[in-house]
Protein backbone atom coordinates (compact mmCIF):
# COMPACT_ATOMS: atom_id res chain seq x y z
CA UNK A 1 0.00 0.00 0.00
CA UNK A 2 1.45 3.65 -0.87
CA UNK A 3 0.58 6.70 1.13
CA UNK A 4 1.39 10.07 1.25
CA UNK A 5 3.14 10.48 4.35
CA UNK A 6 1.84 12.61 7.27
CA UNK A 7 2.67 9.92 10.41
CA UNK A 8 5.76 7.67 9.45
CA UNK A 9 4.47 4.91 12.03
CA UNK A 10 7.98 5.21 13.61
CA UNK A 11 9.56 6.20 17.16
CA UNK A 12 12.70 6.88 17.86
CA UNK A 13 15.27 4.20 18.38
CA UNK A 14 13.95 2.24 15.69
CA UNK A 15 16.09 0.15 13.52
CA UNK A 16 16.59 1.57 9.84
CA UNK A 17 17.52 -0.84 7.25
CA UNK A 18 19.36 1.56 4.58
CA UNK A 19 20.24 0.64 1.05
CA UNK A 20 22.46 3.32 -0.67
CA UNK A 21 22.59 3.69 -4.57
CA UNK A 22 26.04 2.86 -5.67
CA UNK A 23 26.71 0.55 -2.74
CA UNK A 24 26.42 -3.10 -2.48
CA UNK A 25 25.83 -3.45 1.18
CA UNK A 26 23.10 -2.51 3.41
CA UNK A 27 23.48 -1.14 6.44
CA UNK A 28 21.54 -1.02 9.78
CA UNK A 29 21.42 2.39 11.37
CA UNK A 30 19.10 3.61 14.54
CA UNK A 31 16.51 6.78 14.02
CA UNK A 32 17.39 9.79 16.60
CA UNK A 33 15.29 12.20 15.39
CA UNK A 34 13.51 13.85 13.05
CA UNK A 35 11.19 17.01 12.06
CA UNK A 36 8.24 16.80 10.57
CA UNK A 37 7.77 16.81 6.73
CA UNK A 38 11.56 18.34 6.62
CA UNK A 39 14.14 15.80 7.73
CA UNK A 40 15.04 12.81 9.54
CA UNK A 41 18.84 11.90 11.46
CA UNK A 42 20.20 8.52 11.86
CA UNK A 43 23.49 7.52 13.50
CA UNK A 44 26.36 7.05 10.89
CA UNK A 45 26.25 3.02 9.39
CA UNK A 46 29.18 0.82 10.31
CA UNK A 47 30.10 0.29 6.65
CA UNK A 48 33.95 -0.04 6.00
CA UNK A 49 34.82 3.03 4.12
CA UNK A 50 31.38 4.55 4.11
CA UNK A 51 32.77 8.18 4.62
CA UNK A 52 34.86 8.48 1.55
CA UNK A 53 31.21 6.90 -0.50
CA UNK A 54 28.70 9.24 0.97
CA UNK A 55 28.07 12.48 -0.38
CA UNK A 56 25.34 14.79 -0.61
CA UNK A 57 22.14 14.03 -2.88
CA UNK A 58 22.82 10.20 -3.05
CA UNK A 59 19.68 8.49 -2.95
CA UNK A 60 18.61 5.93 -0.43
CA UNK A 61 15.89 3.19 0.10
CA UNK A 62 14.94 2.82 3.40
CA UNK A 63 12.53 -0.15 5.56
CA UNK A 64 11.83 -1.02 8.69
CA UNK A 65 9.78 -2.87 11.22
CA UNK A 66 6.95 -1.44 13.18
CA UNK A 67 4.29 -3.36 15.19
CA UNK A 68 3.60 -5.42 12.50
CA UNK A 69 4.07 -3.66 9.51
CA UNK A 70 6.82 -2.91 7.56
CA UNK A 71 7.60 0.29 6.15
CA UNK A 72 9.84 1.62 2.97
CA UNK A 73 10.44 4.70 1.30
CA UNK A 74 12.84 6.61 -0.80
CA UNK A 75 14.69 9.76 -0.02
CA UNK A 76 18.38 11.89 -0.13
CA UNK A 77 21.30 12.32 2.19
CA UNK A 78 20.75 15.90 3.12
CA UNK A 79 24.50 16.01 4.84
CA UNK A 80 26.99 13.93 7.25
CA UNK A 81 28.12 15.02 10.86
CA UNK A 82 31.38 13.82 12.03
CA UNK A 83 31.39 15.96 15.42
CA UNK A 84 30.44 15.60 18.24
CA UNK A 85 28.66 12.52 17.11
CA UNK A 86 28.42 10.76 13.87
CA UNK A 87 25.10 11.11 12.04
CA UNK A 88 23.33 11.81 8.93
CA UNK A 89 20.83 14.22 7.82
CA UNK A 90 17.95 12.16 5.42
CA UNK A 91 15.29 13.90 3.64
CA UNK A 92 11.43 13.32 4.63
CA UNK A 93 9.72 10.99 2.54
CA UNK A 94 7.23 12.19 0.16
CA UNK A 95 5.51 8.71 0.14
CA UNK A 96 5.62 5.30 2.22
CA UNK A 97 4.90 1.83 1.43
CA UNK A 98 3.41 -0.34 4.34
CA UNK A 99 2.66 -3.68 4.28
CA UNK A 100 0.59 -5.82 7.18
CA UNK A 101 2.75 -8.52 7.83
CA UNK A 102 -0.17 -10.31 9.68
CA UNK A 103 -2.32 -10.23 6.40
CA UNK A 104 0.57 -12.29 4.53
CA UNK A 105 -0.05 -15.45 2.91
CA UNK A 106 1.38 -18.14 4.54
CA UNK A 107 3.20 -21.18 2.57
CA UNK A 108 3.04 -24.86 3.20
CA UNK A 109 6.87 -25.88 4.28
CA UNK A 110 8.57 -28.42 6.36
CA UNK A 111 11.06 -26.45 8.77
CA UNK A 112 12.39 -28.33 11.72
CA UNK A 113 13.14 -25.89 14.00
CA UNK A 114 13.14 -26.24 18.10
CA UNK A 115 10.39 -24.09 20.28
CA UNK A 116 12.16 -22.50 23.44
CA UNK A 117 9.90 -22.05 26.44
CA UNK A 118 11.27 -21.26 30.00
CA UNK A 119 14.97 -22.63 28.85
CA UNK A 120 13.62 -25.93 27.76
CA UNK A 121 13.76 -26.62 24.14
CA UNK A 122 11.28 -29.07 21.97
CA UNK A 123 12.31 -29.94 18.86
CA UNK A 124 8.99 -29.94 16.34
CA UNK A 125 8.86 -28.99 12.34
CA UNK A 126 7.05 -25.88 10.54
CA UNK A 127 4.38 -26.78 8.59
CA UNK A 128 3.86 -23.41 7.02
CA UNK A 129 4.96 -19.60 7.78
CA UNK A 130 4.74 -16.26 6.89
CA UNK A 131 6.42 -13.09 7.31
CA UNK A 132 3.50 -12.84 10.20
CA UNK A 133 3.54 -16.00 11.73
CA UNK A 134 3.81 -20.00 11.83
CA UNK A 135 2.28 -23.06 12.36
CA UNK A 136 4.68 -25.52 14.75
CA UNK A 137 4.12 -29.21 15.27
CA UNK A 138 6.00 -31.33 17.33
CA UNK A 139 5.52 -35.21 19.00
CA UNK A 140 5.63 -35.06 22.30
CA UNK A 141 5.76 -38.45 22.69
CA UNK A 142 9.50 -38.16 22.70
CA UNK A 143 9.61 -35.49 25.70
CA UNK A 144 9.39 -36.26 29.32
CA UNK A 145 6.49 -33.97 29.61
CA UNK A 146 4.19 -31.61 28.16
CA UNK A 147 5.15 -27.59 27.90
CA UNK A 148 4.06 -25.36 30.04
CA UNK A 149 2.11 -22.91 26.92
CA UNK A 150 -1.00 -21.60 27.04
CA UNK A 151 -2.88 -18.81 24.25
CA UNK A 152 -1.10 -15.51 24.93
CA UNK A 153 2.32 -16.65 26.09
CA UNK A 154 5.55 -15.49 24.55
CA UNK A 155 8.16 -17.87 23.25
CA UNK A 156 10.81 -18.45 20.79
CA UNK A 157 11.42 -20.59 17.64
CA UNK A 158 14.94 -21.33 16.71
CA UNK A 159 15.28 -22.15 12.99
CA UNK A 160 17.33 -22.12 9.92
CA UNK A 161 16.12 -20.51 6.59
CA UNK A 162 17.55 -20.14 3.31
CA UNK A 163 19.81 -16.63 2.67
CA UNK A 164 20.34 -16.62 6.32
CA UNK A 165 23.73 -16.96 7.51
CA UNK A 166 23.19 -19.17 10.78
CA UNK A 167 20.78 -20.20 12.86
CA UNK A 168 18.19 -17.64 13.53
CA UNK A 169 16.10 -16.97 17.04
CA UNK A 170 12.15 -15.15 16.44
CA UNK A 171 9.97 -14.55 19.47
CA UNK A 172 6.41 -15.11 19.25
CA UNK A 173 3.26 -15.06 20.91
CA UNK A 174 0.94 -18.04 20.85
CA UNK A 175 -2.53 -17.96 18.95
CA UNK A 176 -3.63 -20.99 19.02
CA UNK A 177 -3.22 -24.51 20.27
CA UNK A 178 -4.64 -28.29 18.72
CA UNK A 179 -3.68 -31.38 20.55
CA UNK A 180 -4.79 -35.15 20.19
CA UNK A 181 -2.68 -37.78 21.51
CA UNK A 182 0.90 -37.06 21.86
CA UNK A 183 0.68 -34.53 19.20
CA UNK A 184 0.23 -31.03 19.37
CA UNK A 185 0.08 -28.13 16.35
CA UNK A 186 0.59 -24.12 17.96
CA UNK A 187 -0.32 -21.49 15.69
CA UNK A 188 1.61 -18.78 16.70
CA UNK A 189 2.45 -14.51 15.65
CA UNK A 190 5.92 -13.41 15.18
CA UNK A 191 7.03 -10.23 17.54
CA UNK A 192 9.93 -7.93 17.44
CA UNK A 193 11.59 -9.64 13.74
CA UNK A 194 14.48 -7.34 13.33
CA UNK A 195 14.85 -6.50 9.35
CA UNK A 196 17.47 -8.86 8.39
CA UNK A 197 15.78 -11.65 9.97
CA UNK A 198 12.76 -10.42 7.90
CA UNK A 199 14.55 -10.11 4.39
CA UNK A 200 15.71 -13.77 5.06
CA UNK A 201 12.49 -14.91 5.48
CA UNK A 202 10.82 -12.92 2.71
CA UNK A 203 13.51 -14.87 0.81
CA UNK A 204 12.74 -17.70 1.53
CA UNK A 205 9.22 -17.84 1.44
CA UNK A 206 9.84 -16.05 -2.27
CA UNK A 207 11.62 -18.98 -2.70
CA UNK A 208 9.25 -21.89 -2.09
CA UNK A 209 6.48 -19.69 -3.95
CA UNK A 210 8.50 -20.01 -7.34
CA UNK A 211 9.28 -23.07 -6.66
CA UNK A 212 5.66 -24.11 -6.81
CA UNK A 213 5.29 -21.92 -9.62
CA UNK A 214 6.91 -24.95 -12.21
CA UNK A 215 5.76 -27.96 -10.73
Amino acid sequence: MTNKTGNLGVELGTTLQLQFVGLKETAKTTLVGMERNSYLIARSPQISGIWTKLHKENHVAVRYLYEGKVYGFKCTLLGVMDEPFRLILLSYPERIETVNLRKQERVSCFLPAKLIKDDLSYEGVILDISTGGCNFFFDLSGHQGLPDVKVGDEVKFSLHIGGSSGVITVQATVRNLRSGGDKMTMGTQFLNMDIETLGNLEVYINTVTRSRAYR
